[in-house]
């Protein structure tokens, strides 16, 4: 038996290295777009803008895109079409993990905001933070932001075995540690009632089809993006209608009393 854990150790370890290797051989770039900007309405309206803040990693800042409009964030806002603008401010800075967030925080409640996005977890995952860990600052971060602002949307993770530069078995070792980090951001999501899931991880299957990466093989293209932003969207109008703000989406309006689905 000491044998046999003795060999499951070593080959764990052999894995976590050619892990390491795999993912950091031609390093991926981390430096993307910075997502701040104003999102402005179809009609024009004296309306204060709504103020949402963006924490997070990579996948809010788009590395490789030619436009930061291409991002998820960005094309989800225009498909919930708000009827107020909105100045989005981000805090988001690639290759984060959810410590590095959780020292954002402060930052980002400085600005007043109304809504709070969170992306966070796939660092994590690939560099192998253990989940309990994740969960505990997850929930702090969760809970500082929903003790000040009416609603936060927390972003989940995709199938990281879909990531075109880690290849079988490391794509499986991915896989179950991507989907142990979505387990626990699901179950701190449901532990706030001021938190809302934005379900990024329905269109894995989509993924798993390619042509949804840039060329490093590892952040999402614009399709990629799109693919996020249109499973990100049912959260995302739910987090507008808790602040009172209206969207129009397929030509229906949404209020605070749609019902939207959670996941």
């Amino acid at each position: 038996m000491a044998t046999a854990a003795m060999a499951a150790a070593g080959s764990a370890a052999v894995l976590g290295g050619e892990l390491a290797w795999v993912v950091h051989r031609d390093l991926p770039s981390f430096e993307g777009s910075d997502a701040s900007g104003r999102y402005e309405p179809a009609r024009s309206t004296a309306a204060a803008p709504l103020v949402l803040v963006a924490l997070g990693d990579s996948t809010l800042t788009g590395p490789g895109l030619d436009d930061e409009r291409e991002l998820w964030l960005w094309q989800a806002l225009h498909a919930a079409a708000p009827d107020r603008p909105v100045d989005v401010r981000s805090f988001a800075v690639g290759g984060w993990r959810v410590a590095n967030v959780r020292r954002r925080v402060g930052a980002a409640l400085a600005c007043r905001p109304d809504v709070a996005v969170v992306a966070v977890g796939s660092n994590d995952a690939i560099h192998g933070t253990a989940r309990a860990a994740f969960a505990r600052e997850l929930d702090l971060v969760v809970e500082e932001l929903t003790g000040r602002i009416p609603v936060v949307a927390v972003a989940n993770v995709g199938d990281l075995g879909n990531l075109e530069r880690v290849p079988p078995p490391l794509s499986s070792l991915l896989r179950h540690r991507a989907r142990g980090i979505r387990r626990e951001i699901e179950a701190v999501v449901d532990r706030h009632p001021r938190a809302v899931l934005l379900d990024v991880a329905a269109c894995d299957a989509a993924f798993a089809q390619g042509g949804v990466f840039v060329a490093d093989r590892f952040h999402p293209n614009a399709a990629g993006h799109q693919l996020w932003a249109a499973c990100a969207v049912p959260g995302l109008v739910e987090s507008l209608g808790r602040v009172g703000v209206a969207c129009g989406q397929d030509g229906r309006t949404w209020t605070a009393s749609s019902s939207a689905p959670r996941r």
